[in-house]
């Protein structure tokens, strides 16, 4: 029997990247004081209003399809909250809703590369973006952050990584794991990059509200890179 080339692709990106996790929750079954610094996982309990609102709403009918795009009201919703943070016209033409980043991540990375492209993504970086580079087949090309530079992405460093073939930048901001905020300017040394490369800037911003003080920034609120700029979020960290 013959399976599709992805699975070749994926080889090696399965269970083994979670070990550390699943010991750490192993140990912390026992007793073990555990900090855990894999996934991110919220240790808030969601408000039990959301509860009551999810089961009225499936009490009064709301267990059928959704449309394909996302609910009307949540897209309304979320063209509210883009036009409000970027000063700009958001419709609801410019948002499409997934079950949760990653398989937002990969929607739009699909939709972006092709095999043998390259997507440069800063390192360290989250345990699942290998895979959703590779899963249209392209190749995930790592910028170092170095922890003097406290794990802020260098725009020159950026520069220097870019070979022919690099279409996209995935860039996290706020980062998992080093918990890096960037600044406005650093967004705009780093677009300019993008810019004179043509390169997209899929921008993952699941923890937009957890910045600790520190000014959010994001490449979608520049006028100049909102053109280029994918942005991926979630409510599960907000």
């Amino acid at each position: 029997m013959r399976y599709a080339s992805i699975t070749e692709r994926l080889a090696g990106l399965g269970s083994g990247k979670w070990e550390i996790h699943f010991r750490g929750r192993q140990l912390r079954a026992q007793g073990k004081p555990v900090i855990e610094l894999t996934i991110g996982e919220p240790d808030i309990a969601p408000d039990p209003r959301l509860f009551d609102a999810c089961d009225a709403a499936m009490r009064a009918g709301r267990t059928r399809y959704s449309n394909g795009r996302g609910e009307p009201t949540l897209l309304d919703a979320l063209a509210t909250k883009y036009s409000r943070r970027t000063g700009r016209e958001i419709t609801t033409e410019n948002i499409l809703c997934f079950p949760g980043t990653q398989t937002a991540l990969y929607g739009v990375m699909t939709g972006l590369v092709d095999a043998g492209d390259k997507v440069l993504v800063p390192d360290p970086h989250y345990a699942t973006y290998e895979g959703v580079v590779r899963a249209p087949g392209a190749q995930l090309v790592p910028v170092p952050m170095r922890a003097a530079q406290g794990f802020h992405l260098q725009a020159d460093v950026l520069e220097a990584a870019v070979t022919p073939g690099c279409r996209v930048l995935l860039l996290n901001n706020p980062h998992n794991p080093s918990g890096a905020v960037l600044s406005r300017g650093e967004i705009a040394a780093i677009g300019e990059v993008c810019r004179r490369h043509d390169l997209w800037i899929v921008s993952d911003e699941v923890y937009e509200h957890l910045t600790f003080g520190a000014e959010f920034a994001s490449p979608f609120d520049s006028p100049e890179l909102a053109e280029r700029t994918v942005v991926v979020s979630s409510i599960s960290k907000s």
